[in-house]
């Protein structure tokens, strides 16, 4: 079997079509205007897009699902990507694809696409963003592949938001390119190079350091296992479950496909209880 067939992910029962996920989400054409590389670690694609309403598009942290594979017979390989920037003059939009060495699906995708290259995708879908609450603070805890999606929220921080943000990168031109709002105190982690991502415990260090953190509402997004316990010691620390969103990007050791299959499985379950995809927690996937 050939890797772009292993890599696709069937869904059987077409539950991914219905109503409950899709949620208003449209599929759409992304052409590519600009392959640039503004820092060592990133690739930063520029396209054009035609929706057909640009207001759901521009909010803040919205993530989209795109085709970077499409085996014949199969349903396409998909990652999901946050977009970095969207103009709805132009209808143009920024999605950052973070560098790897190895031959994945998305970096056979990156290393093929031209100006005028077509890429499908489905979206938006919007993630929570920090919002002042009372008196309370934002905490942001990030890795190198959330940072679009920091970039995202900084670029649209609510005035008079207090927060600060910790960001783990090997990188620091990645991080020195986050826009700075004010009232916000950004933290550079900085992993050494030749240290893998999801090895550190940075973030979780980071979180268990943070004051009074009844006091906070939390955004975190990074390495699965990592997230799950920084969300674990947050909760038992006070944070409630409507104040905090923690998202696991990803998984050491585990392919984004494999990872699809742990959530389709997951959300296939609670349909047949007659949940909807409010319930599917990502960081308690049994994976």
């Amino acid at each position: 079997m050939s890797v772009s067939n292993s890599e696709s992910v069937e869904d059987r029962n077409g539950i991914l079509e219905e109503d409950d996920h899709m949620r208003g989400m449209e599929r759409i054409g992304m052409e590519v205007v600009s392959i640039t590389y503004p820092f060592a670690s990133v690739a930063r694609v520029t396209g054009r897009i035609a929706p057909q309403d640009p207001a759901p598009w521009s909010p803040p942290n919205q993530a989209v699902r795109i085709a970077v594979e499409e085996p014949p017979g199969q349903r396409p390989v998909v990652r999901v990507y946050t977009i970095r920037a969207f103009d709805p003059v132009t209808s143009q939009i920024e999605i950052d694809f973070v560098l790897h060495e190895d031959d994945s699906p998305a970096m056979r995708w990156l290393k093929a696409a031209r100006p005028g290259t077509i890429l499908p995708m489905i979206g938006p879908r919007q993630h929570f963003i920090p919002q002042p609450s009372g008196d309370r603070k934002a905490a942001i805890f990030a890795d190198e592949t959330a940072i679009p999606a920091v970039y995202a929220i900084l670029k649209a921080w609510p005035q008079g938001l207090i927060g600060e943000a910790w960001i783990e990168t090997p990188d620091p031109a990645a991080f020195a390119e986050l826009p700075q709002p004010e009232g916000v105190t950004l933290h550079l982690i900085a992993r050494p190079a030749g240290v893998g991502a999801g090895t550190t415990q940075s973030l979780l260090a980071a979180a268990k350091a943070l004051p009074q953190p009844q006091d906070w509402t939390v955004w975190a997004a990074g390495e699965r296992v990592e997230m799950r316990d920084l969300r674990n010691h947050l909760r038992s620390q006070g944070v409630t479950r409507d104040a905090m969103q923690v998202l696991g990007y990803w998984k050491k050791g585990m392919s984004s496909s494999d990872l699809d299959r742990a959530r389709l499985a997951e959300y296939e379950a609670l349909r047949a209880q007659g949940l909807t995809i409010e319930d599917l927690g990502d960081v308690d996937l049994p994976v």
